[in-house]
């Protein structure tokens, strides 16, 4: 019996130290690899997410800004006041349990209200206060006060990591415009804060590591009163449009497709960018998102409301004729007083050019040609040159360059992603794309702005700019601050001795043409310049995009702006009373004394 009791005690101590062993081991020996994995369990590092960057117009209106926005948000399981919170943000039925949509979800929970209304923030809290599957979410969302320029501005999405390289779920990133084209300067630098959790994973005390650094403040040039006259303007443009179809016997249309673009050209800072139609860029940055409200937009090959019209490129058409006589003038081809017919037709390379004029019209300057817009005075120029007819020849090399040096053929820079660099089809372009090569009548399509040449309507509203400043080039600036940096225009003189025969054609076309009904002296109390375009475009011969650019006053720029109508007909019935329209209110001229 004895030796039978000490074998079970034996065996029970065997035990206890086995146990006793191991509960040392555990403690003193893994005690660090325990304390690492039990503080895994309930410390985390999160990122902080900076405030983005707000947008400000010239004047300090904000553009686009950051507002936070609240959301209700379920972890799973039963919470008190289910009935009240219902009642009180309009949920037709609460959760009561971890449903597999949830259970993905697990760690944020799923949203039960979205953008809950500031008055209504300090009842939910209280409703909320003390419950684990209950919190009230803070984001950031953005938001555009005025929804001026949308086009320009842009907007933003949450950003998706896959789609987003270095950015986590719900960050705020630029899609468009400014937004997308100085996002590194919008975005800031995030920081990093350690979150202590309990058990469901409720946040029970957390500490900034490293702080986030606010992305910086974009001041553009835009007029924000301008802006808005420029928009209206394109908008209540529709009855010269249709005016102009109804001659045509094409169709009407109930939405004008265009741009309007205006700009100090002593200082180069864009006053107003319009692209019509527009967009309710909130639309796209309210959450939860809309498919209803956005999917219009998205669809709409025809109007396609999120193109920025003023930065995309496409024919010149005769606006580009004022680079043409400066090419003829500037390289000697031409004089100021050298004359060629403005004949309803030219012969060259075994095919008949014909004019849009029916009838021969006299002998011109390359100031008549200009403010009339004489086709067959810049082809019987062009035809005058040498070696013309053997395709590349001086003239053409000489025509590419100048474009080059007025602002064509590049991007001008203005932050936008969006913009095009247009196309000056110069001689490795031609070699690339001709198989026949260059041939003559590549050279007259070019110098009346058709063929394959393409500019957007900034690069002409800069070369437009340029030629009223006697050569002064100030690149069209739309950012002129970031933070507290400013950013220096910059301006070089574009070399040019005929400057002032380009001017006086184009001050021509108010005083000795057709034009003059719509602003010439008798009409129009401010003396103003300009140079208008038909383009011919693949739709069909009465399809036509039309342009204008002008100047104003003459004697002391302060205004240079450009119109551009898709297919929108003739640039002298369209584009220039609509030019007309915003001049008069940038110079306050009465609305009575055009429109008799």
């Amino acid at each position: 019996m004895i030796a039978r009791t000490r074998i079970l005690l034996a065996i029970l101590l065997t035990i206890l130290s086995i146990f006793v062993a191991r509960l040392i081991y555990l403690q003193l020996a893994q005690a660090e690899t325990f304390d690492r994995l039990s503080v895994a369990n309930f410390l985390e590092e999160r990122r902080i997410s900076p405030l983005r960057g707000r947008i400000l117009a010239r004047d300090g209106t904000i553009v686009a800004d950051s507002r936070v926005a609240y959301d209700l948000m379920y972890l799973g399981g039963a919470f008190n006041h289910s009935t009240r919170l219902g009642a009180l943000l309009g949920i037709e039925s609460v959760p009561s349990r971890l449903d597999p949509i949830l259970a993905e979800n697990r760690r944020q929970g799923i949203v039960l209200a979205w953008n809950i209304e500031d008055h209504l923030i300090a009842a939910v809290e209280e409703l909320v206060a003390g419950q684990e599957n209950l919190y009230l979410r803070k984001r950031i969302e953005r938001v555009y006060p005025t929804n001026l320029a949308a086009q320009v501005i842009g907007y933003t999405t949450s950003a998706d990591p896959e789609r987003f390289p270095g950015y986590v779920n719900d960050e705020l990133v630029g899609v468009m415009g400014i937004e997308a084209g100085l996002e590194a300067n919008l975005f800031g630098t995030p920081g990093l804060r350690r979150v202590e959790l309990n058990n469901r994973r409720s946040i029970l005390r957390t500490k900034v590591v490293l702080p986030a650094v606010p992305g910086a403040d974009i001041t553009l040039t835009i007029d924000p009163t301008l802006q808005r006259i420029a928009e209206d303007v394109l908008i209540r443009a529709l009855p010269y449009i249709n005016s102009d179809r109804a001659l045509a016997g094409l169709p009407l249309v109930d939405t004008v497709r265009g741009a309007l673009v205006a700009l100090d050209p002593r200082s180069g800072e864009i006053l107003a960018m319009a692209s019509s139609p527009t967009f309710d860029q909130n639309l796209f940055t309210k959450r939860p998102i809309e498919p209803q409200s956005i999917a219009p937009i998205l669809r709409d090959q025809e109007n396609v409301p999120l193109s920025n019209r003023a930065v995309e490129a496409y024919a010149p058409a005769s606006t580009f004729k004022v680079v043409a006589g400066s090419a003829l003038l500037e390289h000697g081809y031409i004089g100021p007083n050298t004359v060629f017919p403005c004949s309803a037709r030219l012969s060259l390379g075994g095919r008949t050019w014909e004019n849009w004029s029916t009838y021969h019209k006299g002998s011109y300057t390359v100031r008549e040609a200009l403010a009339d817009s004489c086709n067959t005075f810049f082809w019987h120029a062009a035809a005058s040159t040498p070696e013309v007819l053997n395709g590349w020849g001086p003239f053409i090399e000489d025509l590419v360059g100048r474009a080059y040096q007025l602002g064509f053929g590049r991007p001008v820079g203005l932050g936008l992603d969006e913009e095009k660099a247009g196309r000056v089809p110069d001689r490795v372009w031609a070699d690339q794309n001709y198989e026949y090569g260059w041939v003559p009548g590549f050279t007259l399509n070019t110098v009346i702005g058709q063929g394959d040449l393409l500019a957007t309507p900034v690069q002409v509203l800069q070369m437009i700019a340029t030629i009223s400043m006697d050569g002064l080039q100030v690149t069209p600036q739309l950012v002129v601050k970031v933070g507290e940096r400013s950013i220096p225009a910059e301006a070089k003189q574009v070399p040019g001795r005929y400057w002032s025969a380009l001017q006086k054609g184009m001050r021509m076309m108010f005083t000795d043409y057709p034009a003059r009904d719509f602003m010439g002296p008798e009409v129009f109390p401010i003396e103003v310049a300009g140079k208008t375009g038909t383009a011919e475009t693949s739709k069909g011969a009465d399809y036509t995009h039309a342009w204008f650019m002008g100047y104003g006053p003459i004697d002391d720029p302060d205004l240079a702006l450009v119109v551009f109508i898709e297919h929108g007909g003739s640039g002298s019935r369209v584009a220039v009373p609509i030019a007309r329209d915003f001049m008069a209110a940038y110079w306050g001229v009465e609305e009575s004394i055009f429109k008799k």
